[in-house]
């Protein structure tokens, strides 16, 4: 009882009087046996009865900030159509707790202290919207309930879908401890790298050029691109997508980290040599005017478009559904077209060992242990893993938003493929469908193709063409408390004077004659420690 005194008491009281009436097995049998404890129970033909109550219940929910959804809807996610339908079927009510935009990892933490937490809250690592300490920590500070024991009950249909997940979603799905305390959205099918670098393929085939494959052959399209194009900013691209160039000279993850073979490894300690070459040919197409001048205050992750529309880029990195969606229609060139770039390699023919992966889950819920129905609340994201739910949660109402086709798959309506008060297909999957990218469903991310063209997917397959197993570290491999304060600790200013630098070789304000001294500092402010952290997560969650 660190931190909750008489309320943790009393919601510990209630909890255990729910699991005691589950009929599952014990907690420290969860732990021994990790997920295959919990699977074995799941009751995958139970039926979930709507509505899930026979008065209308309230349940409090603390949740992102969708600027586009919130401008749409006048500001409460229950004006959606979606949520109306939703609560009609549930009779569930939501009371929303929704912070400013770009203040919810601080608003967040001030949940902490602010004396009671929402019964449901939204939960994400890569957003930075996490309990300090750790998921284990929050369970034994009073914070979040433990779901071992209660979702073989309550939720077996999210159990099921995660039975039938990955096995690197089954891992993220328990804690060190063993234990069930987030509740993830879980993909239906596995999906292919979305994002990556594009050219402007007219302008390849005007000055006859082929699909550039080594680091020569982009340089010279860059080259051609500057000089007869007229391209200022021949090449455009986020710093991070930048780094990501280095791939076909053996650099992975130049800011973070990555595996080969089970070892954990970062390429400025492991490969300092490979990451001089690398920087040194940046700085060489920097200084030839081949680079965007600006990229290093580039904030766009998925393209400048202005750059793109004034025709001074010809090579960018971006999503799938943006060229198409935001590119060509603010070209004037109406022969402009796009493809999909692999990274250049050293020599042709090499093989490229990394890549985007596209994690089969994503963000998750956890449940306070305030919530005093957390039974109710189980069962209300359990329907979203339900056939009827996750159709309703995917595709809307049926007969509104969308039929069904001949071939037995749902297909979207106008009101969200040509809406009558001018939203996009995806404004109006964000007001009558549930929240894309949000937790707690069972999301069939194939619903988006009804949007995009063939050609613009087949460059999914250009992205994909990677050996996804050869470097990948997986986001879901987390340290435990102790590791995490250490890690924050050494990392924190490590991780800014490397992106410092990095950028300052490329633009040559700092000169490349200082790279081992460089090198020197970076060890001394102990990444090797950091890789030693690292790769203890790693081997934990591969146990």
């Amino acid at each position: 009882m660190k931190k909750r005194g008489i309320a943790l008491l009393l919601s510990l009281v209630m909890t255990a009087s729910v699991v005691a009436g589950c009929g599952s097995s014990s907690k420290d049998a969860a732990k021994a046996s990790g997920s295959d404890t919990v699977a074995s129970e799941v009751d995958a033909n139970a039926e979930l009865t709507l509505p899930l109550c026979d008065e209308k219940t309230d349940i409090s929910v603390w949740m992102l900030n969708d600027s586009t959804a919130m401008a749409k809807n006048g500001g409460d996610y229950n004006n959606n159509p979606y949520y109306k339908e939703l609560e009609e079927r549930t009779n569930v009510h939501i009371n929303w707790q929704v912070p400013a935009a770009q203040t919810e990892s601080e608003q967040f933490n001030l949940l902490f202290t602010s004396g009671e937490l929402p019964d449901v809250m939204f939960y994400s690592a890569s957003q930075g919207i996490t309990y300090k300490d750790g998921l284990d920590a929050a369970v034994d500070d009073g914070y979040f309930l433990d779901l071992t024991d209660l979702l073989p009950k309550y939720a077996p249909h999210y159990l099921e879908a995660l039975k039938k997940s990955s096995e690197n979603v089954q891992k993220a799905a328990v804690t060190d401890e063993g234990r069930y305390v987030q509740i993830y959205s879980i993909l239906q099918t596995s999906q292919p790298s979305f994002y990556g670098y594009v050219v402007r393929q007219d302008w390849l085939d005007d000055l006859g050029l082929s699909t550039p494959e080594t680091y020569e052959d982009w340089e010279n399209m860059l080259k051609a691109f500057k000089d007869e194009k007229g391209a200022s900013a021949a090449l455009s691209a986020y710093p991070v997508w930048l780094w990501n160039l280095g791939a076909g000279m053996g650099v992975y993850n130049l800011t973070d980290f990555y595996q080969e073979n089970g070892e954990v490894k970062q390429a400025l300690f492991n490969e300092p040599e490979k990451v001089r070459e690398f920087l040194t040919l940046l700085n060489k197409w920097y200084n030839e005017g081949l680079i965007d001048p600006d990229f290093a205050s580039e904030t766009n992750p998925w393209g400048n478009s202005v750059l793109i529309s004034n025709d001074s880029t010809g090579v960018t990195c971006t999503m799938y559904t943006i060229p198409s969606a935001l590119f060509l229609p603010s070209m004037t060139d109406e022969d402009a077209s796009f493809s999909a770039l692999k990274v250049p390699v050293a020599n042709a023919g090499d093989t490229v060992k990394s890549g985007y992966v596209v994690p089969d889950t994503n963000a998750s819920w956890v449940i306070s242990a305030d919530c005093k129905n957390p039974e109710l609340v189980l069962k209300w994201i359990d329907y979203m893993y339900t056939d009827e739910g996750a159709l309703f949660g995917n595709y809307g109402k049926e007969g509104e938003t969308f039929t069904m086709g001949d071939d037995g798959k749902p297909v979207f309506t106008d009101v969200i493929a040509n809406n009558a008060d001018g939203l996009s297909y995806d404004e109006a999957m964000r007001i009558y469908t549930y929240e894309p990218s949000w937790p707690g469903i069972y999301y069939d991310w194939e619903r988006e193709l009804q949007f995009v063209s063939q050609d613009d997917f087949k460059m999914c397959d250009t992205w994909n063409d990677f050996d996804h197993e050869a470097t990948y570290y997986p986001s879901y491999a987390t340290m435990n408390l102790d590791e995490t304060a250490e890690y924050s600790d050494i990392f924190s200013d490590l991780s800014t004077y490397i992106q410092e630098n990095l950028l300052s070789f490329v633009t040559g304000s700092k000169s490349l004659d200082e790279y081992d001294e460089f090198i020197d500092t970076v060890k001394s402010m102990n990444i090797e420690r950091v890789i030693e952290l690292k790769q203890a997560a790693y081997d934990r969650f591969n146990k």
